[in-house]
């Protein structure tokens, strides 16, 4: 496997009445990154950041494999909070209208789109139409479009929201097979215990400001809370009284 390497630096994003500051991590091939913060913290506005919805106003961007920097919407597939889907096409057409954007060839899409059915449990619903779907459904069809192209660097903005329990654990479990295959992962959710299970790394979004993994862990050091859980439910808590 090509050695991928995403370095954010010193990233800061304003907006009018809003702004996020010291936005800095490293993630690496085969990790993990859950974001956590509460709601309107900002995650969302990082990961627009990073894909190009919203430019930073300081700060860097560096996406490198094999020590050489590439342009990371290349290698990138996105899951918004919303579905991008086409809700009046297919399952299947909107797999294959994506592959197409992706530059996708009909063979390798075909083969892609035929796995990705089968492992998201979607293979009997290959000829519905969107508008006739579940929500869990959709979360699943626009899980196989983010990733008909078989990209590097994954990145999902809360996809747990409204999702059952289980479809829940089929999606984290989807998401550890991509990372035993060498996948770049970032997702951002409020699942507190689910993040702790199963990320390799963490990003806090608080009050304007991102704490990386390094400095949770050293806080955690001088802090009375002793569980990464505490610590952060203590800043949730915190959040929601301001």
């Amino acid at each position: 496997m090509d050695e991928s390497k995403l370095v954010v630096k010193g990233v800061g994003i304003s907006y009018k009445a809003f702004s996020l500051s010291h936005i800095s991590f490293n993630l690496n091939q085969g990790e993990i990154l859950g974001l956590v913060g509460g709601s309107g913290s900002g995650k969302s506005t990082i990961i627009k950041a990073l894909v190009g919805i919203k430019l930073p106003d300081s700060g860097s961007v560096k996406f490198t494999i094999k020590g050489k920097e590439m342009p990371l919407n290349d290698y990138l597939g996105y899951s918004p909070q919303q579905n991008s889907l086409f809700p009046f096409l297919t399952v299947e057409e909107n797999i294959q209208t994506f592959a197409k954007l992706y530059k996708v060839d009909s063979y390798t899409a075909y083969n892609r789109m035929d796995a990705l059915l089968k492992r998201l449990n979607l293979s009997n619903h290959r000829s519905k139409r969107i508008n006739q779907l579940s929500g869990g459904m959709k979360k699943r069809v626009d899980l196989a479009v983010s990733l008909i192209h078989s990209p590097k660097f994954i990145i999902l903005d809360e996809p747990f929201n409204g999702l059952d329990i289980s479809l829940q654990k089929f999606i984290w479990d989807l998401l550890l097979e991509l990372k035993e295959k060498g996948k770049m992962i970032i997702v951002s959710s409020h699942m507190l215990s689910d993040i702790r299970k199963y990320c390799s790394k963490f990003g806090l979004v608080h009050k304007g400001y991102f704490y990386n993994t390094e400095q949770i862990d050293e806080s955690l050091k001088t802090s009375k809370h002793h569980s990464f859980e505490s610590f952060l439910g203590n800043l949730f808590e915190k959040s929601m009284k301001n």
